[in-house]
């Protein structure tokens, strides 16, 4: 009999949330890597370049989610799972160390994450 607290494991595809979570992470790297470049030549988008990168590596972590019954489910844990990959990056930082920072760019991962799902149920059908 399964338990309740892990019935969400049933209701995503574990490789293509693995796959979402590095295709995030890369994107998350890149737009980090170009954030400076970003901010020098275009001044008006590099003030908030970092967080149009963190939207758009969330959407792309959420976008293929396989065989999952439930895509919001498999978009939240491929957003969230690309942002613990790259969090390690960002805490070498002194300014990434913000605790506000951290939960708020995982609550956008999480939302991104589900609305991006959503978004593909709807796409889908």
């Amino acid at each position: 009999m399964m338990r309740v607290w892990d019935a969400w494991l049933d209701k995503f595809d574990p490789v293509a949330a693995v796959r979402g979570a590095w295709r995030g992470f890369a994107v998350l790297l890149i737009g980090g890597l170009l954030a400076p470049v970003a901010a020098q030549h275009i001044p008006v988008v590099g003030s908030f370049w970092l967080v149009l990168t963190a939207v758009a590596a969330f959407a792309v972590a959420a976008w293929a989610p396989g065989t999952s019954a439930d895509f919001r489910v498999c978009g939240v844990v491929s957003a969230v799972s690309a942002y613990l990959l790259v969090l390690p990056l960002v805490l070498l930082q002194s300014a990434g160390r913000s605790p506000v920072q951290i939960v708020s760019t995982l609550a956008v991962a999480v939302l991104v994450g589900a609305v991006t799902g959503f978004a593909r149920t709807r796409w889908s059908q």
